[in-house]
């Protein structure tokens, strides 16, 4: 099995055996940095991550062999590929992550891996890209693999028992059960609200509209009216007395009767809702 896997991983690795970081000028003043060139007597192919290029080699000026990290990768991946030992990856895997290839490092390590899982200073390489050592399968997987043999489930960015898992998602069922049920409570007595408000409204309008049909009726209330007789009588003169040696009393004029019952003599009578009842003209009573 583990030969197998080895196979594979290293038939992958042989797809940039005969590949170099390169630098390509162009004679049209192109040029293409960190790529892969492969030269023939009649074109060169340029490999790029998005795809490959194959141009004839009349239109390539020259070919340059890159310094960069990668390139460097590469060379030293091709001469041990094939060939080489669990430490020759493991030596490849941490140059690479010395020089800044964190890809080629995980590449270089699981190669590593495949020919040793127990090659001492490995499992810190590995382990920096999320792989763990699974004792019952001898080889290292990604730690969610791991989890997930061992009965975890990955649950709001935790890993649980699938117990622990279940429990959570009925939680979370009943929360959102007992907030659809707030909602419509909520809901319902906004809706009672609104149907009171609009009964109101309505009795308000038919009382204003019976209230406009009515033609009002006036009712006038007379209030009481006291009236005063200004006609005075003075007294009555003394009978003359003949021989009584008392002078006669000088005649009496008598007045003549006023009349009083002009509606302007009454008094206002509180209560009263007559206009005009305030003006009574006090100056005819006696």
């Amino acid at each position: 099995m583990r030969t197998r896997c080895l196979a594979a991983l290293i038939s992958g690795l042989a797809s940039l055996a005969p590949a170099w970081a390169d630098t390509v000028h162009l004679t049209n003043g192109r040029t293409f940095e960190n790529v892969i060139a492969e030269t023939t007597a009649t074109e060169v192919k340029i490999r790029m991550p998005g795809g490959s290029l194959s141009l004839p080699r009349s239109h390539v000026l020259r070919v340059e062999a890159s310094d960069s990290a990668f390139a460097g990768y590469v060379r030293r991946k091709a001469e041990i590929l094939g060939t080489g030992t669990a430490a020759d990856w493991l030596a490849l895997a941490q140059w690479a992550r010395l020089h800044g290839q964190a890809q080629g490092a995980r590449e270089a390590a699981l190669a590593a891996a495949q020919l040793d899982p127990r090659l001492e200073g490995l499992a810190p390489l590995l382990r920096e890209h999320g792989y763990v050592l699974d004792e019952q399968l001898d080889r290292w997987i990604p730690y969610a693999d791991s989890m997930r043999r061992r009965g975890f489930e990955l649950a709001d960015g935790q890993w649980l028992s699938r117990e622990e898992a279940e429990a959570r998602q009925r939680a979370r069922e009943e929360e959102m059960e007992r907030r659809r049920v707030e909602r419509a409570a909520v809901q319902a007595a906004q809706a009672t609200q609104a149907v009171r408000e609009a009964e109101l409204a309505l009795a308000h309008l038919e009382l204003r509209q019976r209230l406009e049909r009515t033609e009002p009726s006036v009712v006038v209330v007379s209030p009481p009216v006291y009236f005063f007789p200004s006609t005075w009588y003075g007294p009555s003169p003394s009978p003359p007395c003949d021989g009584c040696g008392r002078e006669p009393d000088p005649p009496v004029t008598r007045p003549e009767p006023r009349d009083t019952w002009s509606s302007r003599s009454v008094f206002h009578v509180p209560g009263s809702l007559l206009p005009g009842s305030l003006g009574g003209s006090r100056g005819s009573h006696p």
